[in-house]
């Protein structure tokens, strides 16, 4: 209980320290610039009144906040819609019965949520709801506002909090009071004037001169934009609004792929193979008669065997180009062709397959190294790019692969930066978890009427026969209308999926050794952990033959045959926290490691053979967001560690390395595992991860194995998971 507090505490602290302190230093300042004119200026006096409304300043700084919250949980903006979910509620709040419509009810949530954390187990326990089955119980929004208004001093001394946090959850109350009072006695209309009488808030449709495709907003530097869209049908309204920031993101972005779609490129002579399908050589077709392509499929569906031979075709163009102005220049010598992804670790699995790829084609071709995004467009500790619209990237094709990776403004940072006459060809599966960053890009475009003509979906998987286990697990899944029990028989019938209980309280039998009886969850992960018995083994005899840092073929050789039986196997959790997170089950494993190899159980979080991610991009070092490196004794001296890291001849000492963005990787997040791929993955969640939990999380995992599947969960948390389509809301659609 307490450890969830706190890190709710720290959560709000953070939040608040960048929304709610900058709307009130917006505030602030134009409170001052305006008392600066009147001295001079008696008719700003009319204005300086309306902004001195303190009920109105009081609705901008809520909806600041709301947005922020929204933008941190990946939404650009957030939509009030009047239609949905019919009729109000009535519940009873402070002795009082108050009618809510669900957009006050949506309003009211998020600005509340933060502390609702921090108070739902103490209301749980208050009205006696809590539950020992396999489920989770809902509390409504008027139980948690009444307790909260009736009992706040009690729940504040119940959390125990510093002066700073008291301060911080007194501010966030202080706003849902306000707010509650303004919604509970107002309707939409009073909503709406509200807002367009505030100075603070700019309206789309107000602002936009669609004769240039410039849009006036960028230059009046309103905090918040919104858009009105009404319905005389339903006779309801929807507001959609957005911090300025992810407006000015989206509109550039759909601003930036229309100019990109207007460039005429020159068609390719391409000898399409004959083993292709249909779906692949309307693929090729696609990306070879455009500036600006997608493509999309699962895994195994041949998207990056399909873009080969479209690099195949510009190598040939260059080997017999005669006049040199009618052809693409290519050449492994000239920056024409950039291979990109958003992680390292996925980059080079592009890179990787697209070389394959070449090689089956006998085509003597040697790639450049592919980037993460970052680093192609020189983005450093800035934060901005080195290259964009006026600096534009050289190559003449840019080729980006795991594009469900891609948010909002990185997105548009990559299209701003491609110059007139190349192409642009993003590479992805739109069912994968969106970005970390707020977007949904891939999924977005793959919806916009506007880009269909541009957009190939690759469907014939040659990873996952059609016989295969994993492949109908997906395809299960991935369907709109889940249905959970095709899933529970796949999961009890077929040789390569199987699902281990983890809730030691159920005890629900199923005659059937597929789906065991629970365990406790340490005699689960001490079964887990055998699966890595062939790695230690190969780390066991490399302490005994060490490898040879001062030969470069050998360090190569040798980390390429350590990654191979570590990719053997691998532990995705859905999250970070809790029995079955990636913090306690590496933590266990790293125990168990060492006890296997009986090497000391000492304090020192370095050891022979730790197998490590890195966190964050290093430049200098040459590493990464999601590579994957060992650290290994290089000689007697058992102080001398070094990590090594796959297609590297040199090691890196580990006092280089800040632990701060390092993790022992022996289990890893899903969302950190988007690139890669395993011969089976174990995957572990439970009714705690319910925040977490989608359709995309499990999709994603699922379709990280090549050959085997085991889930350790809960029956609900996994029904609850395939049921749970992600809803990113975004505002890109609006912008075509």
């Amino acid at each position: 209980m307490s450890n969830n507090n706190n890190k709710s505490k720290s959560a709000i602290s953070l939040q608040e320290s960048w929304a709610s302190n900058i709307s009130d230093y917006i505030l602030l300042r134009r409170q001052q610039t305006h008392v600066a004119y009147d001295a001079t200026n008696a008719k700003t006096n009319d204005e300086s009144k309306k902004i001195n409304k303190s009920e109105n300043n009081d609705l901008f700084t809520a909806l600041f906040v709301i947005l922020a919250a929204h933008l941190e949980e990946g939404h650009t903006v957030l939509t009030v819609d009047t239609a949905d979910h019919g009729a109000p509620m009535q519940g009873q709040i402070n002795g009082e019965i108050v009618t809510l419509y669900a957009w006050q009810q949506q309003l009211l949530g998020i600005l509340a949520t933060p502390i609702f954390a921090l108070i739902d187990t103490q209301i749980k326990t208050q009205i006696d709801t809590q539950s020992n089955d396999d489920t989770t119980t809902e509390i409504s929004l008027f139980v948690l506002l009444d307790t909260l208004f009736g009992q706040r001093d009690y729940l504040w001394a119940q959390l125990a909090l510093s002066n700073h946090e008291k301060e911080t959850l007194i501010k966030r109350f202080d706003a849902i009071t306000t707010l509650y009072h303004r919604l509970k006695n107002s309707d939409l209309n009073t909503f709406v004037h509200s807002i367009h009488e505030h100075a603070l808030f700019a309206n789309v449709n107000a602002n936009t001169n669609c004769n240039n495709n410039q849009n006036s907003l960028s230059k009046d530097n309103q905090p918040i934009i919104y858009d009105i869209a009404k319905s005389e049908q339903t006779r309801s309204s929807k507001i959609t609004f957005w911090l300025h920031r992810a407006w000015q993101a989206e509109f550039n972005l759909a601003k930036n792929i229309n100019n990109i779609l207007n460039q005429q490129v020159s068609p390719l002579q391409i000898a399409i193979p004959e083993n292709l399908h249909e779906h692949q050589v309307k693929a090729i077709n696609v990306a070879n008669n455009n500036a600006f392509s997608i493509i999309t499929g699962g895994p195994g569906t041949g998207k990056t065997y399909t873009v080969a031979q479209l690099v195949i075709a510009l190598q040939q163009a260059t080997e017999s180009r005669g006049d040199e102005s009618e052809h693409i220049r290519f050449s492994t010598d000239s920056a024409s062709l950039a291979l990109a992804a958003p992680t390292g670790k996925a980059a080079q699995r592009m890179q990787e397959s697209l070389q394959a790829a070449l090689d089956d084609a006998n085509v003597e071709l040697q790639l450049q190294e592919a980037k993460t995004i970052h680093r192609l467009l020189g983005i450093g500790r800035t934060g901005r790019p080195r290259y964009d619209t006026n600096n534009p990237l050289g190559e003449d094709i840019i080729i980006v692969d795991e594009a469900s990776m891609l948010g909002v403004e990185l997105a548009n940072y990559l299209v701003s930066a491609v110059k007139p006459g190349a192409r642009l060809i993003l590479l992805g599966d739109a069912n994968q978890l969106a970005a970390v960053d707020a977007g949904a890009v891939l999924a977005d475009l793959c919806r916009i009427p506007l880009l269909q003509p541009i957009h190939a979906e690759l469907t014939e998987s040659r990873r996952f026969s059609a016989e295969s286990g994993i492949g109908k697990l997906a395809t299960q899944i991935n369907k709109a209308e889940t249905n959970l029990q095709a899933i529970w028989q796949l999961l009890r019938q077929d040789a390569a999926l199987s699902f281990q209980y983890v809730n030691t309280l159920q005890a629900e039998a199923i005659s059937n050794n597929k789906i065991e009886n629970s365990l406790s969850g340490e005699k689960i992960i001490s079964r887990i952990s055998n699966n890595y018995q062939s790695y230690v083994n190969e780390i066991r005899n490399l302490l005994e033959n060490p490898i040879e840092k001062s030969v470069p073929e050998s360090v190569k050789n040798t980390t390429s045959s350590l990654m191979e039986v570590f990719n053997q196997f691998r532990i995705l959790t859905a999250g970070h926290n809790g029995e079955w997170g990636d913090h306690y089950i590496n933590n266990y494993l790293t125990q168990w490691h060492l006890a296997e190899l009986k090497l000391p159980l000492g304090q020192n979080t370095w050891f022979h053979g730790r197998p490590v991610m890195i966190l964050q991009n290093n430049y200098e070092l040459g590493l990464f967001n999601g590579d994957i490196g060992f650290c290994l004794q290089t000689s007697d001296e058992r102080s001398q560690l070094e990590v090594f890291f796959e297609n590297k001849t040199q090691g890196i000492a580990v006092n280089l390395l800040n632990e701060e963005v390092i993790a022992t990787a022996y289990a890893m997040t899903i969302h950190k595992s988007q690139g890669s791929e395993f011969n089976h993955v174990a995957i572990t969640f439970d009714n705690s991860h319910a925040r977490l939990l989608s359709k995309e999380l499990i999709y994603t995992a699922v379709t990280r194995a090549k050959k085997q599947v085991t889930i350790y969960s809960t029956k609900h948390a996994l029904e609850k998971a395939v049921q749970t389509p992600t809803e990113r809301h975004t505002g890109l659609a609006l912008q075509f």
